[in-house]
């Protein structure tokens, strides 16, 4: 059996070249260092083609949605197309591109205060399974993005602590699963990011006693997953048919 060759790396990060052609106009890495919060979308080989795939969700699921036009109301509807209009000129954006470096994985940062990321993934995610509709043939996979930070150690605890808080902090058990995943970053080990986020989740003194790892069917997923110098994603998940939705 032949031996598996190890890619090179290359294939997971773009030239420089490409990094400055691509780098027109959107956010780097370092911007999620803070907290913030989104969307990673995976592609089986085409970028690009993903990226216009799932912008193209998010606008049919976060349009501007058209208000019926009742008598004596005129003044609020030139309002709000002022606001709208003024919004544009501005440049301000609900969805911002970031630019990884990665292949096959890109990040969007979700600039709109009133969009919860979570909530709209889950509802993309649910209306194509209800409607048994498939718009998509690059991108594979869509996941929502609660928290960024630093990659390292202490700034996963404290993200991850301050994420639980809203949903551990009460007298019921629960069981969850801790999934890592890590790309261009030798920095942080897996067993050292999984002992550190379960031991903050088992806290008896901060959170509900009895809380279990569960790695077969947990009631909750902690996702975390880094790129390079920076954790693109600290998220609980809470598993409802075969969807993934926060509570």
């Amino acid at each position: 059996m032949a031996e598996k060759q190890k890619r090179s790396k290359s294939h997971y990060v773009l030239t420089k070249k490409r990094q400055k052609t691509a780098a027109k106009g959107r956010l780097s890495l370092d911007d999620l260092k803070t907290s913030r919060k989104g969307i990673i979308a995976t592609a089986n080989f085409l970028d690009y083609g993903c990226r216009r795939e799932v912008f193209s969700l998010l606008d049919d699921f976060c349009g501007v949605e058209e208000k019926p036009v009742v008598e004596g109301e005129n003044n609020e509807v030139d309002d709000e197309i002022a606001k709208e209009v003024a919004v544009l000129k501005a440049g301000k954006k609900k969805f911002r591109l970031v630019d990884t470096t990665l292949n096959n994985m890109m990040f969007i940062v979700v600039n709109d205060d009133s969009i919860e990321a979570c909530q709209l993934v889950h509802k993309i995610l649910s209306t194509l399974r209800e409607k048994k509709e498939r718009k998509t043939r690059f991108a594979q996979r869509l996941l929502p993005v609660s928290h960024t930070c630093y990659a390292s150690i202490d700034d996963i605890k404290k993200t991850a602590l301050s994420m639980l808080k809203d949903q551990f902090h009460n007298e019921t058990p629960k069981t969850f699963g801790i999934f890592f995943k890590s790309r261009n970053n030798s920095s942080i080990s897996r067993d050292e990011v999984i002992i550190a986020v379960a031991s903050i989740a088992t806290d008896d003194e901060t959170f509900a006693e009895f809380n279990k790892v569960h790695l077969d069917n947990p009631e909750y997923a902690i996702i975390i997953k880094c790129g390079k110098n920076c954790c693109v994603d600290v998220s609980l998940l809470r598993i409802i048919n075969c969807c993934a939705n926060t509570t």
